[in-house]
């Protein structure tokens, strides 16, 4: 067995959800400040990285606070 389990069906509908959270993100900044973007594809890079990132993370606090309660 290896160092790290990854589980790719989460990856890959992470990677969805993050990237139509990422649309809805920039339709609304475009509504609300539409001079805000200056660079589209940097802006749109960014904000998919940290909302992935934030997918990612949430999902390790989940399992680890999941696994701690079978443990008591």
């Amino acid at each position: 067995m290896g160092l790290f389990k990854f589980d790719f069906q989460y990856l890959i509908i992470s990677a969805l959800v993050s990237l139509l959270v990422t649309a809805v993100i920039v339709f609304f900044m475009k509504i609300v400040q539409p001079d805000l973007i200056v660079s589209k594809g940097g802006t749109i890079l960014f904000i998919y990285i940290g909302v992935f990132t934030a997918n990612l993370i949430i999902e390790a606090a989940r399992q680890r606070l999941e696994k701690n309660s079978y443990n008591r």
